[in-house]
């Protein structure tokens, strides 16, 4: 697919989404040919997480791929428990665990010849001991399958990766568990973030706006060419699925949903959003995440590779914006001044940033 092709691909896909916004194309887990596949365990609860609950990505239809999109026939925890039920049937022999999604997502890429859907999700699971919930593991897969027309197979690729997770915790030592305290009656008690979040590893997001971290002396910060890891102490493996974490200084937020590789990202806070100076994104990834919105970054659906972008992540919704420099040009078209200021400036990620701190200052009084 040439960047020209792409290009009116984007443009025309932009027009029929925003023209569809309240269609869905509906995902159920339910198929009477699944069997038990030999877990040891059956699963008693089922949490949803989520940041951001209004659907679960995208799809293409139509002669043009228009995107639609795409959600669950019953809410996530009812699909999950019911084919979990069939899966890891309940039993006097097996121990019990409950899970909570923290995300998932689907989405859809279309090539010359074929499509390809990907599926990702994140879970916590966690154990009861002496009447205390415990999340002692997180995991987190992806998977991507090919074919002539994939949407009618989403289901199966969200329940590849959801064995995927359940079958890495089963393999997962007692030594390597975590015991960390489960509170499942999560209340939001900020709606932004104003300030560098407290010093600690945050698991939800959820945890960050309620100010509820754990104590980071059992990790270890690594840093490679300004991407960040979280290193067990104990275990000595990376912590990839949390949602991020603080020094004191920065917070470092996981931007696994948008880049091509796991790791944490340092940000700055910037009237309740996070920004981050360049995320080396996966293109597909990125296109999937702002649709989810009701966006799509025309520039970043052009590029035929992987590239680095400044983002803003709402702390509180999830939503990113993906800010190239027609995106910039669409957010300052009110504002005249800031507006040339932007154009005839260098449009570095600084460039950027500055520019967005006046913004808000304008708009918000931030």
């Amino acid at each position: 697919m040439n960047k020209l092709f792409a290009l009116f691909f984007v443009v025309v896909s932009t027009i029929a989404f925003s023209q569809n916004k309240t269609e869905f194309h509906k995902v159920s887990l339910k198929d009477k040919k699944d069997k038990a596949v030999g877990f040891n365990f059956y699963v008693e609860n089922v949490y949803d997480g989520r940041q951001f609950k209004e659907n679960i990505g995208t799809v293409q239809k139509g002669g043009f791929n228009r995107k639609v999109l795409a959600n669950f026939e019953k809410p996530l925890p009812v699909e999950f428990f019911d084919y979990l039920a069939v899966i890891c049937p309940s039993d006097r022999g097996k121990s019990k665990i409950s899970i909570r999604i923290n995300d998932l997502y689907v989405s859809e890429l279309t090539r010359a010849m074929s499509e390809t859907g990907y599926a990702t999700v994140a879970i916590d699971v966690i154990e009861t001991k002496d009447t205390v919930d415990y999340v002692v593991g997180s995991y987190s897969a992806s998977t991507e399958s090919n074919g002539m027309d994939v949407t009618g197979t989403h289901d199966e690729r969200v329940k590849t990766v959801l064995q995927e997770c359940l079958t890495n915790y089963m393999k997962t030592s007692e030594e390597d568990k975590t015991a960390i305290l489960y509170d499942n009656n999560i209340s939001i008690k900020n709606k932004s973030i104003v300030d560098v979040p407290s010093r600690g590893v945050y698991m939800n997001y959820a945890d960050v706006l309620n100010d509820k971290p754990i104590s980071i002396a059992d990790y270890e910060i690594t840093n490679k060419k300004d991407r960040f890891y979280l290193l067990n102490k104990l275990s000595r493996s990376e912590e990839s699925n949390y949602y991020g974490f603080s020094d004191g200084q920065d917070f470092y937020i996981n931007v696994s949903k948008y880049a091509s590789v796991k790791y944490y990202a340092k940000t700055e806070i910037i009237s309740g959003k996070y920004y981050i100076e360049n995320v080396i994104y996966n293109s597909n990834n990125a296109i999937a995440m702002g649709a989810m919105f009701g966006l799509i970054g025309v520039a970043i659906a052009a590029s035929t590779s992987d590239g680095s972008i400044p983002m803003l992540i709402d702390s509180y919704t999830g939503q990113p914006s993906f800010l190239s420099n027609s995106e910039m040009k669409v957010m300052l078209s009110t504002h005249p001044e800031l507006l040339k200021e932007f154009r005839d400036g260098n449009k570095s990620s600084l460039a950027k940033k500055e520019i967005l701190k006046k913004y808000y200052q304008q708009t918000l009084g931030q």
